[in-house]
């Protein structure tokens, strides 16, 4: 019992070093980072406020929808290239001299990476508030959908920035998976719309059901919240098992 809680102690401290060292090292930069995450939801959000009536269901849907698109930019987009411009800088080399797991390392830029999806949640949150008069009715719920979709969303991005063999591709890779993680599921719309297809493999994105969980946060109960949850947290346990696994410190591992 006492090895199993050091060796507890010692990830929750290495993952802690990890967190704070990239945290530091993002101070410098992380206004113009809140402004990119933020910007591109807003004005999502604001084109499509133009058509159609703005019925209590479509507000819903665009306002988590927006939410949804936010973290999945900073958790997946921007950590799949900063991924990648650490491995083009050989960064990796510098960890690999520490005594710390490679899961702590993962775990300690998924933390980073979720702290960053912060700001810009907020502000759309606020947005919502003030606005349109549509509170989180549920804040657990919404936590809990935040802190599951940061993660499994972070998971993607990383899995793309350990395998890309430099950080351009890392880049260009995570440029289109996310539009395809937004605009393939049901995110900003209801799955109704969508074409068949896409309500199939959607159930294999995990922006699907972390904006079915905010909906049903902000009060749209949309049932299998229970689902949702223990899907994004398979996501959560592959995308940590591969990047785990394809994680080279020293070396390039490529995409295809």
């Amino acid at each position: 019992m006492r090895r199993l809680w050091a060796a507890v102690r010692k990830f929750v401290v290495d993952t802690w070093f990890v967190f704070v060292s990239q945290a530091l090292a993002f101070r410098h930069m992380w206004f113009w980072s809140v402004v990119m995450v933020t910007f591109i939801p807003l004005c999502t959000m604001g084109f499509l406020l133009l058509f159609g009536k703005p019925s209590p269901e479509r507000i819903t849907y665009i306002l988590t929808g927006s939410v949804t698109h936010a973290v999945s930019i900073q958790a997946g987009l921007s950590l799949g290239q900063r991924i990648g411009a650490l491995k083009t800088r050989r960064v990796f080399d510098y960890y690999a001299s520490l005594p710390i797991s490679k899961l702590s390392f993962i775990y300690g830029l998924n933390l980073n990476a979720l702290l960053l999806c912060v700001p810009s949640s907020l502000l759309l949150v606020v947005i919502s508030v003030l606005g349109f008069h549509h509170p989180v009715r549920d804040p657990l719920l919404f936590l809990v959908a935040f802190v599951l979709g940061g993660f499994s969303l972070a998971g993607v991005g990383a899995m793309i920035g350990f395998y890309s063999r430099s950080g351009q591709i890392a880049s260009n890779v995570t440029q289109i998976v996310n539009p395809i993680l937004v605009f393939f599921a049901p995110v900003y719309m209801p799955e109704d719309a969508l074409p068949l297809v896409l309500r199939y493999t959607s159930w294999f994105m995990p922006t699907r059901h972390v904006a079915r969980l905010l909906r049903s946060s902000f009060g749209g109960a949309t049932g299998g919240e229970w689902q949702s949850i223990a899907i994004l947290v398979g996501f959560i346990i592959i995308s940590v098992l591969l990047v785990h696994r394809g994680l080279d410190w020293r070396g390039d591992r490529p995409l295809d």
